[in-house]
Order: C-alpha cells, then sequence, then structure tokens
C-alpha cells in the first residue's frame, strides 16, 4: 500500500511540474523549437525595416512595415516575435492595414496591388541591436519557429 500511495504521489509531482514548465502558451520555449506556427502566408513580404538592413535609426525600429497578396485574413491573429541580441523578447502588435505613403524609406517595393500592414512593438528597440523577426500565429498559442526578417539598429 505504501507502494502505491507514494507512487500515486510522485505522478501527481510530475504531472504538476509538467503543467508548472508548459504553460499552454509559447513564452517558455524558445524560437525554433516547439509546436510550429508556420510559414507566413504565401505573398507576405516586409517592407522596413528591409531584410538586413544595417543602422536602423532607434526611433524607427519598434515600427514594421510590410505588405500582403493577397491579403491577410480579416480578424486574424498574426504578428511576429522580435528577438534581440540583448535577448529581450516581445510580441508586436497584430497588423494593421496603412498606407505606402506611411512607410519610410528605404523600404522594398510591395507587389502591384498588395495591402500595406504597419505592427509595432510595445517596448523601444535601442542602439546597436540585431532584431530577429519570427512569424506568429497568436490565436493559436503555437511557438514561433520561422525567422521572417532581421535588421540591425545604428546608435
Amino acid at each position: 500500500m505504501k507502494t502505491t500511495i507514494g507512487f500515486v504521489f510522485s505522478v501527481i509531482a510530475a504531472a504538476g511540474l509538467l503543467a508548472g514548465c508548459s504553460n499552454g502558451n509559447n513564452n517558455g520555449t524558445p524560437p525554433g523549437t516547439g509546436s510550429n506556427c508556420g510559414n507566413p502566408p504565401p505573398g507576405f513580404q516586409v517592407l522596413y525595416p528591409r531584410n538586413g538592413a544595417p543602422r536602423i535609426p532607434s526611433n524607427n525600429a519598434n515600427a514594421v512595415y510590410a505588405a500582403a497578396k493577397p491579403a491577410l485574413v480579416v480578424g486574424n491573429s498574426y504578428d511576429f516575435f522580435a528577438v534581440q541580441s540583448s535577448g529581450f523578447t516581445q510580441y508586436t502588435s497584430t497588423f494593421a492595414t496603412t498606407s505606402l505613403s506611411n512607410v519610410p524609406n528605404p523600404h522594398a517595393s510591395p507587389a502591384p496591388g498588395a495591402t500595406i500592414y504597419v505592427t509595432q512593438m510595445p517596448y523601444p528597440v535601442g542602439p546597436l541591436q540585431t532584431v530577429q523577426l519570427f512569424w506568429n500565429d497568436g490565436g493559436t498559442g503555437c511557438n514561433p519557429n520561422v525567422l521572417v526578417s532581421s535588421y540591425s539598429t545604428g546608435q
């Protein structure tokens, strides 16, 4: 009987430990591991900052502009998981439509007829940071695995 009770308590303790380590969201799992959020939809591209862009002014590094053709599904929860070289991570806002005239220069050229989007980081990106943007479907609890773009900030 003592062995059975000890076994039951150890199973309960192990289950509690697993539940504590896996709380149903993707905040504790580093990018590239866990349940994959998949790729951005076909026809999606980052306009600004351009992929690999160096020395983006810090005051322009908090907004990311993108284009999609066809347009993203209305009511989606798509966003980016931003990983900075300092180790700081944050999720951007979901994509909101904007116009091409709002996109800072220099930027990539969108496909003709593409819908233009902007997403914002809630916390400022500081100087001398490399930022990696991973695709995230925020409404699913998946883990962002796909690197979409990266850029660096200047001083």
